[in-house]
C-alpha cells in the first residue's frame, strides 16, 4: 500500500507538470493532439493503457505504468509535419510559446508550495538536530564536538531539524570549514569543523550521526526482553550488571545522552557471557528495573543452528590511551599513549592488575559508588580521578585501546640498537608509543629510547651521533586481555596477558588474524600460546555463538512540526526558496567534484524513499513530493536541450536572432541531449539498485 502511494504520488507530480502545459496551450490557442497521463508501453502489439478516449481535437490517454506523461501539440517539434496552421504551435507568439514552455514547471513549482502547506497542516515528524554520536576522531570529534549537542545553526544558518543541518553541512562548501553554534548544558558556542571526504558516502563529512531517545521502539517477540517483560515506550535510564560468583557491580555514568546510554548497554552486554543485566527503566511516571538472566544460546540437536559470530569468548588488552578529546578534562589526568597498568584506591597499597580499562575494571576496583581512583602507567606516572568521571570519559573524551607499540619490522639502525621484530617500544624522548602504527622520523642525538625485548628484558639506551630513523613499524599482538565469564576461553583456563601464537597450525601475528582463524573452524580449535611466564602451552576449545541478542531497538529523536495554516504558508514559501535554490547548489557540487554522483536518486531509489516516508505518515509523503515537486519545477527550467529550459533557451535564441534555431541544428542537439539524459538515467538507476541490496 505504502508503495501504491509512492508511486501514484509521484505520478499525479508529472500529471501536474503535462496540466500546465496543456492549459497554456489551449489559454495560447495551440491544438493539442495528446495528453497522456503514464508510460503506455506497446505489448504484443497492444498499447498498454487503462483508459483512452477522443474529446475535441484532443486525445486524452491514462497509461498502464503511472509515471511519465506528455502533451503533444501540433507543430511543436522541429520535423513534424506542419500545415502553418495557427493554431499549431510554432506559430505563436514567442510570449505565447514561453507562456506554454514555462507552465509546466511553474504548476510544478505552485504545486510543491501548497503542498508544503498541507504537510505542515498535517505535521511533519523530523529528526531533532542533536548529535547522537561524534565519530571517533573525525573531524567533529576532534574539534570537539560530542554526543548530546543541540546543532542550532550551520555557518550562521538557523535550522530547527536533522535533515536540514545535514543537507546544509553536505552543501556547505566541499573541504572549507563548517562553524556549528552547538548548546551544550545550556551554554551556547561556536565550534569550527574542517569536513574531509568519504569516499563510501562520496561526500565531504564531518563525522556526527543524529541522535536517538531513551525511548524503547520495538520488543521483539520472543527475545530476552520480551521474556522479563520489557514493552515499546519504556524509557532506558541507566545499566548495570553482576557476575556470578564475584562481588562485582558494574554501572553506567550518570548524565548520558541516550546513544551513550545505549554504547554503554552494548559494552557491558559484551563483558560477560553469563550474568544478570539489570535495566532501570521509566514506563510511564514509574521506576521499574527488569533483569535479564545471561547465558550462552542453547543449541539441541533439534533446533537449527543459531546464527551470528562465534568465538570463544576472549578480548584483546586495551590499556592504553589513543585518543583524548581536545577540551576534556581527561586531558589533566592522562597522554596519548600512556599505558595503564594497574588502579588502586587512595588508602590501598594492593593494586589492581590492569589488562583492560573499561567500565567492568572499574566496578571490580570500586563497584557502583563515586570515589577517588589512582591509575598508575608503565613509566610509574600516578593518576588520581573520579570513578564516576573515568565512566564518563571513557568511549568518548577517553580512547582506551590496544597500544600499536610490538616491532612488526625496522630498519638496520633499530636493529644495531638491539630492537628487533617482537620488542615492545615503551617512549622515544618524551614520547609514549602507543597510538602510531609507524615511527619513521629521524630521532636526533641525546634521545633516550626504551624498549621490552622478546624475551621480556627492560632496555633504555641514549641515542648519540647524527640522527638516525628507526624505521619501525608497529602493531598490535593477538595478546588476552580477558576471558569473558563463562566463555569457553574461560573453562578452558585461557589466562589474561597470554598471547595467541598459533590456531590450528596457523600463525598468528595480530589479533585481526585471530579473529579470522577462529571463524574459519566449525569444531574444536588447538590453540598454542605463551603465557606471563614465557611458557608455551596448547589448549582445545570449542568456539560458539556465545550472546543473544537482547532484542530492543530504540526509537529516534523525533519532534512533529505542525502550524496553523497562515504559519504553514510562510513555512511552505520558506521551504520553497530553501529547497529551490540548493538545486543549484547541489549541481555546483556535483561539478566541483564536492559531491559524488552516486548520491542522486533515480526514479527506482525515490519511490523507494517513497515507499519508506508514507509509513511514517501523510505529513512526511506530502513533504517528499513538494521537494520533488519543486526539483522537477526547477530541475525543467535549466538550459539543457530536451527539458523545458532548452525549448526556452533556443526560443531566446530565436528572439534576439529573429529567426528560429535551423530544424537540422535543434536535432542534433537533442539527440546529443537524449543520449547524455539516458546514461544519467541509467548510472542513477543503477545507484538505486545498489543501495536497494
Amino acid at each position: 500500500m505504502n508503495l501504491l502511494l509512492a508511486i501514484l504520488g509521484i505520478g499525479f507530480l508529472i500529471f501536474v507538470h503535462e496540466l500546465g502545459h496543456f492549459l497554456a496551450a489551449k489559454f495560447v490557442g495551440v491544438r493539442v493532439k495528446t495528453f497522456a497521463v503514464g508510460f503506455q508501453p506497446t505489448i504484443f502489439g497492444w498499447k498498454a493503457r487503462i483508459l483512452a478516449f477522443t474529446y475535441g481535437e484532443t486525445e486524452y490517454v491514462i497509461g498502464l505504468i503511472p509515471l511519465g506523461g506528455y502533451v503533444q501539440m501540433a507543430g511543436e517539434e522541429a520535423g513534424q509535419e506542419r500545415t502553418d496552421s495557427n493554431d499549431e504551435f510554432h506559430r505563436k507568439s514567442i510570449p505565447g510559446r514561453l507562456l506554454i514552455l514555462v507552465a509546466g514547471a511553474a504548476m510544478n513549482l505552485i504545486f510543491g508550495f501548497l503542498l508544503f502547506i498541507f504537510a505542515f497542516t498535517t505535521g511533519v515528524k523530523q529528526q531533532s538536530p542533536v548529535v547522537g554520536n561524534a565519530t571517533q576522531q573525525g573531524p567533529a570529534w576532534t574539534a570537539g564536538v560530542r554526543s548530546g549537542d543541540l546543532i542550532q545553526q550551520v555557518n550562521g544558518e538557523s535550522w530547527s531539524d536533522y535533515s536540514n543541518v545535514a543537507t546544509a553541512i553536505a552543501l556547505a562548501g566541499g573541504s572549507k570549514p563548517v562553524t556549528l553554534t552547538i548548546e551544550r548544558n545550556h551554554q551556547v558556542r561556536d565550534i569550527a569543523i574542517d569536513p574531509v571526504w568519504d569516499p563510501v558516502a562520496g561526500r565531504f563529512r564531518i563525522g556526527i550521526v543524529p541522535a536517538i531517545s531513551d525511548q524503547i521502539g520495538l520488543v521483539e517477540p520472543g527475545s530476552l526482553a520480551a521474556g522479563v517483560g520489557l514493552q515499546a515506550g519504556d524509557r532506558l535510564r541507566a545499566v548495570q550488571i553482576s557476575i556470578p560468583g564475584q562481588e562485582t557491580v558494574i554501572v553506567t555514568a550518570d548524565g548520558l545522552s541516550a546513544d551513550r546510554t545505549l554504547m554503554s548497554l552494548w559494552n557491558l552486554r559484551n563483558t560477560t557471557v553469563e550474568g544478570k543485566l539489570s535495566l532501570d527503566i521509566l514506563r510511564g511516571n514509574e521506576p521499574r528495573v527488569f533483569t535479564i538472566e545471561l547465558a550462552p544460546p542453547s543449541i539441541s540437536e533439534s533446533e537449527s543452528p543459531l546464527t551470528g559470530p562465534r568465538g570463544i569468548g576472549v578480548v584483546p588488552r586495551s590499556r592504553t590511551v589513543l585518543a583524548i578529546q581536545p577540551g576534556s578534562a581527561a586531558e589533566e589526568h592522562f597522554s596519548i599513549g600512556a599505558e595503564l597498568i594497574s588502579m588502586r584506591l587512595p588508602n590501598e597499597r594492593k593494586s589492581l592488575p590492569l589488562e583492560v580499562l573499561d567500565l567492568l575494571s572499574i566496578g571490580r576496583l570500586v563497584g557502583d559508588s563515586d570515589v577517588e581512583m589512582i591509575l598508575t602507567s608503565r613509566d610509574g606516572t600516578e593518576s588520581t580521578v573520579q570513578s564516576e568521571s573515568l565512566r564518563n570519559w571513557i568511549g568518548e573524551e577517553l580512547i582506551i585501546g590496544s597500544g600499536i607499540r610490538t616491532v612488526m619490522q625496522s630498519a638496520p639502525a633499530a636493529k644495531e640498537l638491539g630492537i628487533d621484530v617482537g620488542s615492545e617500544i615503551l617512549s622515544i624522548g618524551n614520547r609514549l608509543i602507543g597510538a602510531s602504527e609507524y615511527i619513521d622520523e629521524e630521532i636526533s642525538a641525546s634521545t633516550p629510547i626504551a624498549w621490552i625485548d622478546a624475551g621480556g628484558t627492560t632496555h633504555q639506551v641514549t641515542h648519540e651521533g647524527d640522527p638516525i630513523s628507526l624505521g619501525l613499524m608497529l602493531g598490535t599482538p593477538a595478546r588476552i586481555g580477558r576471558s569473558l565469564f563463562g566463555s569457553p576461553a574461560q573453562k578452558a583456563g585461557i589466562p589474561a596477558g597470554a598471547i595467541i601464537n598459533d590456531i590450528n597450525g596457523i600463525r598468528i601475528d595480530q589479533w585481526r588474524d585471530l579473529i579470522g582463524a577462529i571463524q574459519s573452524h566449525e569444531d574444536q580449535v588447538q590453540i598454542q600460546f605463551t603465557d606471563r611466564a614465557g611458557q608455551s602451552q596448547q589448549l582445545s576449545v570449542a568456539p560458539r555463538v556465545l550472546l543473544e541478542p537482547l532484542g530492543i531497538r530504540m526509537s529516534a529523536l523525533q519532534f512533529t512540526e505542525k502550524h496553523s495554516i497562515q504559519d504553514a504558508v510562510v513555512q511552505g514559501a520558506r521551504q520553497s526558496w530553501i529547497w529551490g535554490g540548493r538545486i543549484f547548489l547541489t549541481l555546483k557540487a556535483l561539478f566541483s567534484g564536492d559531491v559524488h554522483g552516486k548520491n542522486l536518486n533515480g526514479p527506482v531509489g525515490i519511490i523507494d524513499l517513497g515507499r519508506k516516508v508514507s509509513e511514517v505518515g501523510f505529513g512526511n509523503l506530502f513533504f517528499l513530493l513538494a521537494l520533488i515537486s519543486i526539483n522537477l519545477g526547477v530541475f525543467n527550467l535549466l538550459p539543457f536541450p530536451i527539458l523545458d529550459g532548452g525549448h526556452i533557451f533556443f526560443l531566446a535564441i530565436e528572439g534576439i536572432r529573429g529567426r528560429p534555431v535551423s530544424d537540422k541544428i535543434q536535432h542534433y542537439v537533442h539527440l546529443v541531449a537524449f543520449l547524455m539524459l539516458i546514461s544519467l538515467a541509467l548510472f542513477v538507476t543503477y545507484n538505486d539498485l545498489l543501495r536497494l541490496r
